[in-house]
């Protein structure tokens, strides 16, 4: 399925743009099996998408939130993607949302988490999204595929069962849990969030000839099982 690219105007008009077709999807997809599982990134990026996502009128309460990756800190730490979520997207109409985060209270002792364990029960059994919200890095990492990761092989061996897998990046802090690529290919749909001309043109380098090591966005940029929309804006 080939990718299809939204440029925007505008920071604004991205968010709104995207949020109302994030929000149109989850509607088909709640219509067509009674529930939708919804997982999205993290960092600051995503907070002006949660605000706008957050007060559209779909039926939240038939929606799980997971996340494509996470951090291995303690759920109250500055940089958890689960605190990130709680606070900017679990409010106003998606308060009714039931979340999954993937670090525990039971795999958190003082202030570092066993991540194996947090892979284990996420996996135990792994809840499939159907949409899900992708960022990307200016190395080219996206979810925590990252180009200098140990795991980045088994994290894009599509013989390996969609799932979570470790993650230790090279230079990026604290170790991750991520989505794998079979995960994502396993979806109903992807979006890309890219703003700049930075991200613009490592998105251009990556989606030319094959998928690359070099840049792990690329392996979904070019996979074929699920359509791809990307949301840029200058």
């Amino acid at each position: 399925m080939a990718t299809r690219w939204h440029a925007v105007t505008d920071a604004a008009a991205q968010v709104q743009a995207l949020a109302t077709s994030i929000a149109s999807t989850l509607t088909h997809v709640i219509e067509d099996q009674g529930s939708a599982c919804l997982a999205v990134s993290g960092g600051r990026s995503p907070i002006a998408l949660f605000a706008a996502l957050r007060v559209l009128p779909l039926r939240w309460a038939d929606v799980s939130i997971t996340l494509v990756d996470e951090r291995a800190v303690p759920p109250d730490h500055a940089d958890s993607n689960a605190r990130l979520v709680r606070e900017h997207l679990l409010q106003d109409a998606a308060a009714a949302a039931r979340f999954f985060p993937l670090v525990l209270p039971p795999h958190v002792h003082g202030g570092s988490v066993d991540v194996d364990a947090c892979v284990a029960t996420a996996n135990a059994p792994f809840q499939q999204p159907d949409v899900v919200i992708l960022g990307m890095g200016d190395d080219g990492h996206t979810a925590s595929l990252f180009p200098d990761a140990p795991e980045l092989r088994d994290g894009v061996d599509r013989t390996k069962p969609p799932g979570y897998l470790p993650v230790r990046p090279g230079t990026a802090p604290h170790r991750r849990i991520s989505l794998n690529l079979s995960a994502l290919c396993a979806a109903r749909r992807l979006f890309l969030s890219i703003a700049g001309p930075v991200k613009r043109a490592v998105f251009d380098t990556a989606a030319q000839d094959v998928a690359q090591p070099a840049l792990p966005v690329s392996y979904v940029i070019h996979q074929r099982e699920v359509p791809l929309d990307v949301y840029w804006t200058a």
